[in-house]
């Protein structure tokens, strides 16, 4: 079982975005927020699992097995990292770089 690490910069970045699509083609998931922020996920594998569908992200955590964002409703998806530590981008509304890692 992976301990899963409170990921505070990320949470506090995301935390209170409503997620409004998310896609996925061979290696990378993204995900549009309402406002047109988005997120990228580099993943490694085939189909990752997506329980939050339209909801508000309360929380980002990290764990060996991957990036696990969780709703207000409590619901988890979990994304298995290509690469820990450089496989997140998030961009505001405007295209200006908010997060990597």
């Amino acid at each position: 079982m992976s301990i899963i690490e409170f990921n505070d910069k990320l949470t506090r970045i995301v935390r209170g975005r409503t997620i409004q699509l998310v896609a996925q083609e061979e290696g990378l998931v993204t995900i549009v927020f309402h406002y047109y922020s988005t997120m990228w996920v580099k993943v490694a594998g085939g189909p990752t699992m997506n329980m939050l569908g339209e909801c508000r992200i309360e929380s980002v955590g990290e764990s060996e097995a991957g990036l696990n964002l969780v709703g207000e409703d409590g619901c988890i998806a979990t994304l298995r990292l290509a690469e820990p530590g450089s496989s997140i981008t998030v961009k505001d509304e405007n295209g200006q770089v908010e997060y990597t890692g």
